[in-house]
């Protein structure tokens, strides 16, 4: 984790460096090469309070946009044309699908990855596939411990949005269990930026942020543009927040988890933290918890110690199973004919 966090602040640098005019490109002028768009540097409405980003419900908020909606916004932008992620695959993995699969996962809204696609290297608003690739096979710089020095496992925009999705869950959990992220940010607590900001964060979502983005960037870059785009993209999506008055959507059967606090929302539920990531998963006999709203899960025999329920898959499908689990037949609890397929973790 700690060379993926380095990876993480070396990615926003030289996101930030695009969006000044540094060696990434220049700064944002109808007419000339920049990784960003011209409207994404022109202020949104409203006003911009730094230690305030996003709002912690709208930030986890992983479930209000669908993968249809985010599959729509790829085809039908803000900038009035289709993006090239509408149409492009990772590791055989639709951009939409890994969007809405970590959001999911990791409880991160996909308007968040969306937003940080564009902050990054400007993905959202490219209709043509752009270059150098490693823009966007390693577009938040997950697994790369120098600009052109990246890890080929984990190259790929579907594997680069599970780990900035995982990575941002990460700070949130952090500062849940001890107060502060691992770079010190924390709600109420003042940080200095990497542009010599004093910052005093008011939710955990905006203390999240900093960790991923330690600049402010007023009118430029940082967290200002985090800001800005997200407002842009909010106000075309016509999102309010989230969907039930506010409240964050709690982990299901597969999903990521630090412990069993974050698997309340399943009966029974408790955290694998032994699998990849932590699993939420609960004992069972025969079968498993059901809500219609949520994956089906399957009762796996894990011999001595009984069954769990883990999430059903298609091996046809890749991509089918969070990373680190593989897509695999077991067999029901208490049976040695009945199988099915599941998200099991790897080998």
């Amino acid at each position: 984790m700690a060379l993926r966090r380095v990876a993480l602040v070396l990615s926003f640098a030289v996101a930030a460096a695009a969006a000044l005019g540094g060696a990434g490109g220049c700064a944002a002028k109808a007419g000339e090469d920049t990784f960003l768009q011209a409207d994404d540097l022109s202020a949104a409405e409203g006003d911009f309070d730094p230690n305030e980003i996003v709002d912690p419900p709208s930030f986890e908020d992983g479930s209000t946009l669908d993968v249809v909606a985010v599959q729509t916004f790829l085809e039908r932008t803000p900038y009035k044309r289709q993006s090239f992620l509408s149409t492009y695959q990772s590791n055989g993995v639709r951009a939409a699908d890994a969007i809405a699969r970590s959001a999911q996962a990791y409880r991160i809204n996909p308007l968040v990855l969306l937003v940080l696609a564009e902050v990054g290297q400007g993905l959202i608003g490219q209709q043509f596939y752009p270059f150098p690739p490693n823009r966007v096979e390693y577009v938040f710089g997950c697994g790369c411990v120098t600009l052109s020095k990246c890890d080929p496992a984990l190259a790929g925009f579907d594997k680069q949005v599970d780990c900035v999705a995982r990575s941002l869950r990460t700070s949130l959990d952090d500062i849940a269990k001890g107060g502060q992220t691992a770079g010190g940010w924390a709600p109420s607590k003042t940080s200095l930026t990497l542009d010599g900001a004093k910052i005093t964060p008011a939710d955990a979502s905006t203390a999240a942020l900093y960790q991923y983005s330690p600049v402010v960037g007023k009118g430029q870059s940082g967290s200002w543009l985090f800001w800005n785009i997200w407002q842009k993209y909010a106000t075309y999506l016509e999102y309010d927040g989230p969907i039930g008055g506010g409240t964050v959507t709690t982990a299901w059967i597969g999903d990521a988890c630090t412990a069993d606090p974050d698997c309340e929302g399943v009966p029974g539920g408790i955290c694998a933290t032994n699998f990849p990531g932590g699993m939420c998963t609960a004992a069972c006999t025969s079968d498993c918890p059901s809500d219609g709203a949520h994956p089906d899960a399957f009762c796996a025999d894990f011999g001595a110690s009984g069954g769990y329920c883990l999430p059903k898959c298609d091996p046809s499908i890749p991509g089918s199973c969070r990373s680190g689990y593989d897509c695999k037949a077991v067999y029901q609890a208490g049976s040695k004919t009945v199988t099915e397929n599941v998200c099991i973790k790897g080998q």
